[in-house]
């Protein structure tokens, strides 16, 4: 007999082996036939072993140990849903595919997202407040995620805000955490003792555009910090504190780690105020300095947290406080204000009240509020100092409600704060 080749031994046990494993499937199958038909397999559902098939586990159409099944498998391809439409974080099966959802209704998920938005947008806190964020600007990654612990807008710049609801009718109703609600009113107020003025000498008609804003959109934006100056440094780069020679026209900011925009008049103030909006190029909100109507009201709004922050404002910067800070681009608390020692510090370096710094103590700000006592000036500035004392007891005790009259020339202590309105011109 002719010896059979290597080659020709392999095919024949391939051949071998297929025709035994074609048996064993035939033999199995038919096994597993008789089994269901006797009850002696669980269903899918996890049932009991004598428990029937169900006609819901079998595809439509199959029938298996006389059970015809019901199942219907889900056509997704014909659905028109897109991203934009679900809501951020959730997940739904679209066109064969899964997708997560990118539409931000709320406070913390545009917070999460860190989305830019393209339009003005109402968004929703915890509590079930209004936010309306305007058009390129962000929730930034360390705002609140409800309106009274500060909910913080961030331009493509790094300039932040917080947004403070109010109208001017019969006030805007805040949600709070305790369950409670505290009404906020677009109005001026008399938080007591003045300096150098009294309450009824000071004056200011409630601005148009301002009242035609927040009644619109519920509210209004105040800077997060004190207006800086983001120019001014000396010939390393390294950043300096304003002189009575610094530039009147330097670039402002509000971000925190900042020199504080001091040696400003009232009218140089206001111009660069009113021009920053233009300047980072915003295209619905128009940027303002502040009020009396914006800075008390927003006084108001910082004593849902700190009840008498108008009249004892003392987070602030002030002679009588001592405290380790941060200095100028440093993270770690190693400089120190010692007590009973006026000194300027950055901005956003003391602590703050509902994610707003310095409305209390560090520089004076400068508001577009006059005075008709023509012996002490016709301007009127705001808030705590870092030359006066921090308790409402006493003649140069200044917290934030205070008002103090100026003739709005270059002073070594005053500053300003801008506002943020939506246009609706």
């Amino acid at each position: 007999m002719k010896k059979l080749s290597k080659k020709a031994k392999m095919i024949i046990l391939t051949t071998i082996m297929i025709i035994i494993v074609t048996i064993g499937i035939i033999i199995s199958a038919n096994i597993i036939k008789v089994n269901i038909a006797n009850e002696k397999y669980k269903s899918s559902n996890g049932g009991s072993n004598n428990e029937k098939l169900l006609p819901e586990y079998i595809k439509k159409g199959v029938t298996i140990a006389g059970v015809t099944g019901t199942l219907e498998s889900l056509n997704t391809f014909d659905a028109t849903a897109t991203p934009e439409d679900i809501v951020w974080g959730e997940t739904a099966y679209v066109k064969g595919e899964k997708i997560t959802g990118t539409k931000i209704l709320t406070v913390a998920q545009a917070k999460e997202s860190q989305y830019v938005f393209s339009k003005d947008e109402t968004l929703i806190d915890d509590y079930k407040n209004n936010v309306k964020v305007p058009a390129g600007f962000k929730i930034a990654d360390d705002s609140a995620t409800s309106v009274e612990d500060g909910v913080v807008i961030e331009d493509n710049n790094g300039n932040q805000f917080v947004w403070i609801p109010a109208n001017t009718s019969t006030g805007a109703t805040i949600n709070l955490s305790n369950g409670g609600n505290k009404t906020l009113k677009y109005q001026r107020t008399d938080f007591g003792k003045q300096v150098f003025v009294n309450y009824s000498n000071c004056y200011e008609t409630m601005p148009t555009d301002e009242e035609k804003s927040i009644n619109e959109n519920g509210g209004y934006y105040i800077g997060r910090y004190e207006a800086g100056d983001s120019e001014s440094v000396d010939s390393n780069g390294k950043k300096v504190m304003r002189t009575s020679s610094s530039p009147q026209n330097h670039k402002a900011v509000v971000k925190k780690d900042q020199v504080p925009y001091l040696y400003i008049t009232i009218s140089n103030a206001k111009s660069l105020a009113e021009g920053f909006g233009t300047t980072q190029g915003y295209s619905t909100v128009k940027t303002k300095l502040i009020s009396s109507y914006a800075w008390d009201t927003a006084v108001n709004f910082l004593q849902i947290k700190n009840s008498d922050y108008g009249t004892s404002s003392i987070e602030g910067n002030y002679y009588d406080t001592e405290f380790y800070y941060a200095d100028f681009d440093q993270t770690e608390k190693s400089s120190y204000k010692s007590k009973n020692v006026g000194q300027l510090i950055p901005t956003g370096k003391t602590t703050s009240v509902s994610n707003i710094y310095d409305m209390g103590g560090n520089a004076y700000e400068w508001t577009s509020e006059m005075c008709s006592n023509s012996t002490s000036g016709s301007y009127i500035h705001r808030g705590g100092g870092f030359d006066q004392n921090k308790n409402a007891c006493g003649y140069n005790n200044t917290p934030s409600g205070f008002r103090q009259a100026y003739t709005g020339a270059i002073a070594d202590t005053v500053g300003f704060r801008i506002s943020l309105f939506f246009d609706v011109n």
